[in-house]
């Protein structure tokens, strides 16, 4: 937890460096992430950060950028970098519903490549082209995170942190320009269609046997039985060791993606493959094959249940910043779903009898509907909640304050509805919703 001038702020994870926090603007009411680095930046550092990002501010309307919104001294003197808050992250999406279909990597990867393009074009390195950067907004839209070399010139990272996607040469000499900038989106390229990094560590070997790997340059071949050769051919290349080796700028992987995607309007031809349509950006895909009020129109891809479990995570967000009273902890509603399940009456979460341990508390629950993803609300006496995301999960280990009361809800989403269960609590904890 940290305060800021809007209040209290929650953790979402940590990065190579930075540590990402969440908030709800106290005006507005309004959703943001905040990176906080481990420093402060002297008067030079800063004069180079807020020139790169006036350059940024450039790339906002290709919407597929997240362009911060300010720049932030805290009150222990760290950088903050305030941003827009997204549902999830390419990593989080792929573990939950597995690779992408292709269709749906194409989209992603000519709207990064395009980004990248238009970057490259300004004068603007990425630099950490990772798929932990690769965001998806509520409506599934992705967007390209944490652009510019100044913060991590300022911050350097551990560079055997993450290494299965970092590119050859930044391994070897801490090389960042526009060439290792496609190496990383080959890494992606290659994660979302395959679930599994570039360079992935096996059971047993030493801790630097995959930073060898990567310095030796040789990527396994994707090994996928609906991979367009054309598409296997240029993750390939984007991943070659040999910098030169790789496309010659993100430009040209955008004309070969976009190749691969097929005109806009179909040529006439007598060929199947010359009028399969064209796919939309995937925040497009999400309004198309989302649920109706019937049936959906379409099968729902794993990007569309993500966007909409993503929005229920912010709402989630935005409820758990509360303060609990002694004696009587408030847990928060469910979130409102987006769409009306079919049978919302069916639909319910059952936590059982939480098992103390004095320093940790087992949970364990069941749900009549399955598939869901779950969250579940950690209430301390006179503290502020957090929320711990477990994923499908039905059963988690919390650590607690041996001296404290809890209560505990559990939070299940799919892309239909949204449910809770009744609040459970420990050490004659009166727990109310």
């Amino acid at each position: 937890m940290a305060n800021t001038e809007d209040g209290e702020l929650v953790s979402l994870g940590e990065g190579p460096v930075a540590q990402v926090l969440a908030g709800v603007h106290g005006t507005t009411g309004e959703a943001f992430a905040l990176k906080v680095y481990p420093g402060k930046l002297d008067r030079r550092t800063r004069h180079e950060l807020d020139e790169e990002l006036a350059a940024l501010a450039g790339l906002r309307e290709l919407g597929t950028a997240l362009v911060p919104d300010e720049v932030r001294e805290l009150v222990d003197g760290h950088c903050g970098i305030r941003m827009e808050l997204c549902a999830q992250s390419l990593p989080e999406l792929v573990a939950a519903f597995g690779p992408l279909s292709i269709t749906d990597t194409l989209a992603l990867g000519e709207a990064l490549a395009s980004t990248l393009a238009e970057a490259h074009q300004a004068g603007l390195v990425h630099g950490g082209v990772t798929p932990g950067n690769v965001l998806f907004r509520q409506t599934g839209a992705p967007v390209l995170a944490d652009f510019g070399l100044t913060l991590r010139q300022a911050f350097p990272r551990d560079l055997e942190r993450g290494v299965e996607y970092l590119a050859p040469e930044t391994v070897r000499d801490g090389t960042l320009d526009e060439r290792t900038d496609l190496y990383g989106l080959g890494a992606v390229l290659y994660l979302a269609l395959s679930g599994r990094p570039p360079h992935q560590s096996r059971p047993g070997e030493p801790a630097d046997a995959v930073t060898l790997r990567v310095l030796g340059g040789d990527v396994p071949p994707l090994d996928r039985p609906d991979l367009p050769a054309g598409l296997a051919h240029l993750v390939s290349s984007l991943l070659a060791g040999n910098p030169d080796a790789r496309p010659i700028d993100a430009a040209l992987v955008v004309t070969r993606l976009g190749a691969m995607i097929g005109p806009a309007v179909p040529a006439p031809s007598t060929s199947a493959a010359a009028h399969a349509p064209r796919p939309r950006p995937l925040g497009e895909l999400v309004a198309e094959y989302g649920p109706t009020t019937g049936t959906p129109r379409k099968r729902r891809t794993a990007l569309t249940v993500a966007a909409v479990a993503g929005a229920a995570a912010l709402a989630v967000v935005a409820g758990f910043v509360l303060t609990n009273r002694p004696e009587e902890l408030n847990v928060p509603p469910a979130p409102v779903p987006t769409t009306t399940p079919p049978t919302p009456a069916a639909a319910q979460v059952e936590l059982a009898t939480p098992a103390d341990h004095d320093s940790s508390v087992d949970l364990s629950w069941r749900s009549s509907t399955p598939d869901l993803d779950y969250a579940v609300v950690v209430a301390p006496e006179g503290k502020p909640n957090h929320i711990e995301y477990v994923r499908r999960e039905t059963s988690h280990r919390v650590d607690v304050e041996p001296s404290l009361k809890y209560c505990f809800v559990i939070q299940g989403t799919n892309s239909l509805l949204t449910v809770q269960s009744a609040p459970q609590g420990i050490r004659g904890a009166h727990c109310t919703q």
